[in-house]
């Protein structure tokens, strides 16, 4: 199975395990739940403060940057969030990453997932299955970065060994609570920290 293309063939499985934040106090971190998009989550653990790649090689050359143009073309659309909601974007997940996602290290800001994409593991580099929103200077929602996720259970499921890869760079486990692989990329709103880093200084939650 070509894991980088997604197709009628590939296999999508409902995510077995239950999205709550019943766990999260074992491991130091928060879920926000509120649907109300100025409610601010916090994910503070050890696992989540740094930005790991499993081993993938770093490259965040001018030609990774150029590859990137493909992803800037193809969600340039969605800077209308009308746009994003009419593609099937929504806010949150299942009832978690309902909220303005932030760290100490910075923020992320507002996820809108398509769940049909979440729902199917192949990862397409053009078509990311998350948009992450922050506020902009007058309060309107940005678009900032487009994110690459896959529950790990439908990975596993779909008979894959290794993490999905996106731009030469293995997704990660960033929060184990969600136990979601995830890479961002921040094409639209510029990061200190680097282009695939999963927290941006330059991002606040209200």
């Amino acid at each position: 199975m070509n894991t980088n293309k997604r197709s009628a063939q590939a296999y999508r499985g409902r995510l077995s395990l239950p999205l709550t934040c019943l766990a999260a106090a074992l491991l130091a971190a928060r879920c926000a739940r509120s649907t109300d998009p100025t409610t601010p989550a916090v994910f503070t653990t050890g696992a989540d403060a740094a930005h790991v790649h499993s081993g993938a090689k770093i490259d965040e050359s001018p030609s990774v940057d150029s590859r990137l143009a493909a992803v800037r073309a193809a969600t340039a659309k969605y800077h209308d969030i009308s746009a994003a909601l009419d593609a099937g974007y929504q806010l949150g997940y299942r009832g978690v990453v309902t909220g303005c996602i932030s760290n100490p290290l910075g923020a992320m800001g507002y996820h809108y997932f398509n769940w049909a994409k979440m729902d199917d593991p192949p990862i397409v580099e053009d078509d990311p299955e998350v948009l992450v929103y922050h506020t902009g200077d007058d309060g309107a929602l940005v678009l900032g970065a487009v994110e690459w996720v896959v529950p790990k259970a439908l990975w596993d499921a779909a008979g894959n060994t290794a993490p999905p890869v996106v731009f030469g760079h293995s997704l990660h486990i960033l929060n184990p609570v969600l136990n979601w692989y995830v890479e961002h990329a921040w094409i639209w709103t510029p990061n200190p920290s680097g282009m695939f880093a999963d927290w941006n200084p330059r991002v606040t939650c209200p």
